[in-house]
């Protein structure tokens, strides 16, 4: 009994894991988009400029 009280404990690591890698990712990804983005405009605006 005490290995199936243990794997439901043992279980929920993982996935509290994968939740915050996701989060993660997606919070860097999000960064990364608008620093594209910020950089993109960027160029844009000293062509522009000249």
């Amino acid at each position: 009994m005490t290995k199936t009280e243990s794997r439901p404990h043992n279980s929920t690591y993982p996935k509290v894991a994968v939740q915050w890698l996701n989060q993660a990712l997606c919070f860097y990804q999000s960064l990364c988009l608008v620093d594209s983005e910020v950089l993109r405009n960027r160029h844009l605006r000293v062509a522009a400029k000249r």
